[in-house]
């Protein structure tokens, strides 16, 4: 297990070094989120946290893994949607918005590499079957590359989503890239349990400075990064060749991103909004409507989480 610890450590002492970095970036070249009447923060907040998770965890994976294909296809993937995530940034900093369609062009190239890099979904095994070809369904080509991009898109957009609260998305990432752990140790996908704990690390020491109140935010760049980060690492592992309960059991250990991602989708398409245009339909912005304040929201939203991951985990262990 100190295979896995001392990674964790060293990727937390990593990020924890960049922080301070990073917040003097955001400052000199105002990438910063400036306070307005649909925001919980009345100071400005520097956006680049997820540019400290990122050279961390891609510097860690380069050491520890070496210079090969999964380890470069991550850096060029990540690096494409981060870049397009501090572009967005740069915009909030000067209270403009960025046209959702270069991001979601982005995204889309993204997953495309990604999937012509190797790292795509093939197919799926039956529900109980044992794992033999006669149980294999193997994708056609078209099909894989659709599903394999929709994944990855979903995913980021969904961390996205979810990020409005002072240490919301990066808790919730926590939660879901330790039961990535957890599965990929229980598949023997050794590699991808290790990078899951780096990836671990360096959102545990953002979340240093991101608890309320916080002192920097992920950004536009940094919740796609974690978007993406989970995404990636889930295809290159343990849904590579997934059962169907596999796909269930990733799907439950994300559960408070893509129920408020769900819900949020369905308020605004009943409203006749633009999906892409921010509100306060979100499930944090409805429980602060209750009376709640921003540390209680964030304790009920963790408690979900923890629950959802460890009952992830165990229907794994028991089924999969």
């Amino acid at each position: 297990m100190f295979r896995y610890v001392l990674p964790l450590v060293i990727s937390y002492l990593c990020v924890y070094v960049l922080i301070p970095i990073v917040k003097r970036w955001a400052n000199q070249y105002h990438i910063v989120d400036e306070p307005t009447k649909r925001k919980q923060h009345k100071d400005t907040i520097p956006l680049t946290g997820g540019i400290a998770i990122f050279l961390g965890v891609n510097f860690l994976l380069f050491i520890f893994l070496g210079f090969h294909r999964m380890t470069w296809l991550f850096f060029i993937g990540s690096l494409l949607v981060v870049g397009v995530g501090v572009l967005d940034d740069w915009y909030k900093g000067r209270q403009k918005e960025l046209s959702p369609w270069p991001k979601l062009l982005v995204q889309f190239l993204t997953a495309t590499l990604v999937y012509w890099g190797g790292t795509r979904i093939v197919g799926v095994t039956h529900w109980f079957g044992s794992g033999g070809e006669e149980n294999f369904w193997l994708f056609p080509h078209w099909l894989a590359f659709l599903a394999t991009c929709l994944w990855i898109v979903g995913i980021m957009n969904m961390f996205n989503f979810i990020d409005g609260m002072d240490g919301l998305a990066a808790g919730v990432s926590i939660f879901v890239t330790l039961t990535l752990f957890f599965i990929s140790f229980l598949k023997g996908e050794l590699t991808i349990a290790l990078c899951a704990m780096i990836l671990t690390g360096g959102i545990l020491a953002f979340l240093r400075h991101n608890f309320h109140p916080a002192s920097i935010f992920l950004g536009d760049a940094g919740a796609l990064f974690l978007g993406f980060s989970v995404a990636f690492l889930s295809v290159e592992g343990a849904m590579k060749g997934a059962t169907l309960i596999t796909f269930v059991v990733l799907i439950l250990a994300m559960g408070v991103p893509v129920f408020d991602t769900l819900q949020v989708i369905l308020t605004r398409l009943k409203e006749g909004r633009p999906i892409y245009v921010a509100d306060r339909s979100h499930l944090h912005h409805r429980l602060l409507s209750l009376g709640l304040n921003q540390r209680q929201v964030i304790v009920i939203l963790y408690l979900i989480g923890i629950g959802l991951s460890i009952t992830s985990v165990l229907l794994f262990f028991i089924f999969g």
